[in-house]
């Protein structure tokens, strides 16, 4: 946290439709209390979260403000400012979330319908149908973001038939390849590959009927497993855009040891992400059983050694 001075900072893009509400101002100017760090973008020195209480401080004579510092691209800028005014202070109408939900579509039309809901506080559906009337403005990419950080091809058929068609005129091309002309990953290639050598469909619930079963993951595997989760956490919009969100994210990165840090985030998980979290916490469980047996094997050599 910085003080600075008032007359430092410029006035953010503020998903507030009706911009300033002066009686809140003057409530807040009125209040006794001191404020609470507002939100400024390090760059642009624009207010993210806070503006009202920058005018109340100005309003009650002072010249300096406490500040947080946001780093980040400035196109982030405006989905920050959503996302803290969804959380607390004066809520966001209706109006100013619909129209929050389609400007963000349109500066960041690959994330999901859910993840900008969750950002918005709208519900998908409400978003899918802002999503479907401006399709026509807003360039559709080939891939959609996903809550979990993911992108996924907004047409997986088309492009397993793509790489079949290629395998099929060429079947010694390298997977790698089909992979990058499909657009699909190189496992997908494989997959394809292999049901065209085996004669199988390509339809869907084959796909899924004929699935094999990966082996049992060891220590080694758990723990990229584990690393490949979170990285999809971090990417997953929803949370790295909250205060509360990056604080559970820095947790379940250094494996915090203190248990009731870790109960007062499991507030912040969002629903979407809770069985991917849970999972998590299994997995970082398992580690240190692992370490309590470890520890309990050299326990009982140490006493062999000693009655020996």
């Amino acid at each position: 946290m910085s003080r600075v001075p008032v007359d430092s900072l410029r006035s953010g893009d503020s998903p507030r439709l009706g911009g300033i509400d002066q009686e809140h101002v003057e409530a807040l100017a009125q209040s006794p209390r001191e404020f609470a760090p507002i939100l400024v973008h390090r760059a642009t020195r624009q207010v993210v979260d806070g503006m009202h209480r920058l005018r109340a401080a100005v309003l009650r004579g002072e010249h300096e403000i406490a500040v947080r510092y946001l780093d980040g691209p400035a196109d982030e800028v405006f989905v920050r400012a959503v996302a803290a005014n969804i959380g607390h202070g004066l809520p966001l109408t209706l109006k100013d979330r619909k129209a929050a939900a389609e400007r963000i579509l349109r500066t960041h039309p690959a994330w999901s319908d859910r993840a900008i809901a969750r950002i918005t506080d709208l519900s998908p559906k409400t978003v899918g149908a802002a999503r479907r009337r401006s399709c026509e403005e807003i360039p559709q990419p080939n891939t959609r973001v996903g809550q979990d950080g993911r992108a996924r091809p907004l047409d997986p058929a088309r492009r397993r038939e793509a790489a079949r068609a290629l395998l099929a005129a060429h079947p010694g091309v390298p997977l790698r390849e089909v992979a990058a002309h499909a657009g699909i990953s190189v496992s997908t290639a494989h997959d394809v590959h292999r049901r065209m050598q085996c004669g199988e469909p390509e339809s869907a619930a084959a796909r899924r009927a004929t699935a094999p079963a990966g082996p049992a993951a060891g220590p080694h595997e758990v723990r990229r497993s584990r690393a490949t989760v979170l990285r999809r956490l971090v990417n997953d919009p929803s949370l790295k855009l909250t205060e509360s969100g990056r604080a559970l994210l820095r947790w379940l990165s250094t494996q915090a040891l203190d248990i009731e840090a870790g109960e007062q985030l499991l507030a912040s998980v969002p629903p979407h992400c809770a069985v991917t979290v849970a999972d998590l916490a299994h997995s970082y469980a398992q580690e240190w059983e692992r370490f309590a047996r470890e520890l309990g094997r050299t326990q009982e050599s140490a006493g062999a050694r000693r009655a020996g």
